[in-house]
């Protein structure tokens, strides 16, 4: 049983080394003009071995893109989770959305670089799973809005409208971040969002 957890480990670790030499080589190259001996070379695989781990470029390609939606769901569920207000929650949400739009850039790029309609609508073009996911988390963002609505410490608007207001308020920074990634910080970002969106919809005084 050991042994195979080990394995397991081992091909955990090579699919992550070839998911980073991977989205290195699509940043740096572009996703057409990158091959998939490349890739086994920058990772330091046979190529043969690349393949037993992904079928093809597109598949590689999809692995990097629901990894990322995957990891934003897991933190941005557990910041909705954090204990405290809802306005808590959501500044919580919105500043680990933040954070992960910074670290995210390269793979974002590559994302919006692929998928035609990616501008208007951010879940064009993900696998079922990926949309999946980010339903998920637009449900928990509605829920936590809706407790807040009904505490009276947000404007009494429809949840639903706010979610997607606060989802287009957070990622035009992301569209920003992608052709100027130098000229803000997470914390800006953060900032700036919270008191975009608050400034209609909290009750109360607006913070950062």
């Amino acid at each position: 049983m050991a042994k195979t957890s080990r394995r397991k480990r081992e091909e955990e670790r090579h699919r992550r080394e070839v998911l980073e030499a991977a989205l290195d080589l699509f940043s740096r190259k572009g996703f057409e003009q990158t091959t998939m001996a490349e890739i086994a070379k920058q990772a330091e695989f046979a190529v043969g071995t690349l393949y037993k781990l992904f079928k093809d470029k597109e598949a590689l390609y999809r692995a990097l893109i629901l990894d990322t939606v995957q990891e934003y769901e897991q933190a941005l569920t557990a910041a909705l989770k954090t204990p405290g207000t809802e306005i808590e929650k959501l500044e919580r949400y919105i500043e680990t959305k933040a954070a992960l739009f910074v670290r995210h850039i390269p793979t974002a790029r590559l994302y919006f670089a692929q998928t035609a309609g990616a501008g208007l609508l951010p879940t064009a073009g993900l696998e079922a799973d990926a949309r999946d996911m980010h339903q998920r988390l637009m449900k928990r963002v509605e829920a936590v809005l809706r407790s807040g609505i009904r505490k009276k410490r947000l404007a009494d608007v429809d949840p639903k409208m706010l979610t997607l207001g606060l989802e287009g308020v957070s990622n035009v920074f992301l569209g920003e971040l992608i052709e100027r990634p130098d000229d803000f910080t997470a914390d800006e970002i953060a900032a700036l969002t919270k008191r975009m969106f608050f400034g209609r919809v909290r009750l109360g005084p607006v913070d950062g």
